[in-house]
């Protein structure tokens, strides 16, 4: 599990820095976009089963109904049990989630409510196969319109889903389990300038120009790399992006005079999956 990243800067490094530092924005935003296939726009929906028409990334199409003029806009499922997921590209912290209920408008629906989850969990993982339970209900009778469950998770996932183990009375139709219209809200990574900071009567003027960069790797091996100001910012940008879900996969850094034997020039590749956290400190050389 990716932690956030603490990243030790003096006074010296903050005007350059500052543009590009990661904040959170509190349940800004719900954090999955409008879905028109399982894997379209951008992250990916895994489910156990579904009925013609009823496919998952529709729980996350934007329509909070069963069915809107005729047309299924859920995921449901034929077993009164399920289990219905979506992957984020890059790992969040999810703090809420939503589950709306709404209107049928197809021959032969289930009958209403009755398809709705009953009893469930949410849970989070890293890697599709261990799960953290984040939160559990049993015997949820659904109002109409937006259910919210709040969360105390303050830990990022690539993972969420919903496990639901029993439905609300449905049984012996076509769909006997749905999922009107789901939503995960959570944090949000923007680019913000931090608060002014009051100066001291007597402030250090620090003289840095170069930092030691250390990256933890997610097998705990720490590597050191010596940067210049202009190397190091180059560094955190393509972090931020990627972070963001843009850019390359992996950053080259220069090994300088780390540059053992007869060659011209070595660079070591990073791998944004691989990195736990970074810490900068910085040093003069005047």
């Amino acid at each position: 599990m990716r932690k956030l990243l603490p990243i030790l800067l003096s006074l010296f490094f903050l005007p350059w820095f500052a543009q590009i530092t990661h904040a959170a924005t509190s349940e800004a935003t719900n954090l999955i976009p409008k879905m028109t296939s399982d894997t379209s726009p951008s992250g990916k929906v895994t489910y156990n089963a579904a009925y013609s028409g009823l496919e998952g990334y529709k729980a996350f199409d934007g329509k909070a109904n069963y069915s809107t003029a005729g047309n299924y806009t859920d995921w449901g499922t034929p077993p009164k049990d399920g289990g219905l997921a979506y992957e984020f590209p890059n790992p969040k912290i999810v703090t809420k989630y939503v589950l709306y209920y709404g209107g049928y408008s197809t021959s032969n629906p289930p009958d209403a409510g009755k398809d709705m989850p009953n009893t469930w969990t949410f849970e989070g993982s890293n890697n599709g196969l261990s799960w953290t339970v984040l939160d559990n209900k049993t015997n949820y009778i659904f109002t109409t319109g937006a259910n919210e469950f709040s969360l105390n998770n303050k830990d990022q996932f690539k993972f969420y889903k919903i496990n639901i183990t029993n439905n609300n009375g449905a049984t012996g139709k076509n769909v006997n389990l749905s999922i009107h219209e789901m939503e995960m809200w959570g944090y949000a990574t923007s680019e913000v300038t931090p608060d002014p900071v009051e100066p001291s009567s007597e402030p250090e003027q620090p003289t840095g120009d170069r930092a030691i960069l250390t990256v933890t790797m997610d097998n705990g091996l720490d590597k050191e790399f010596d940067l210049s100001k202009k190397e190091l910012s180059a560094f955190i940008a393509w972090y931020d992006a990627k972070d963001a879900g843009r850019g390359a996969s992996f950053f080259a850094i220069d090994k300088h005079n780390n540059n053992k034997g007869p060659f011209s020039n070595r660079k070591e590749y990073v791998i944004f999956n691989k990195i736990l956290t970074f810490e900068v400190s910085e040093y003069s050389t005047k």
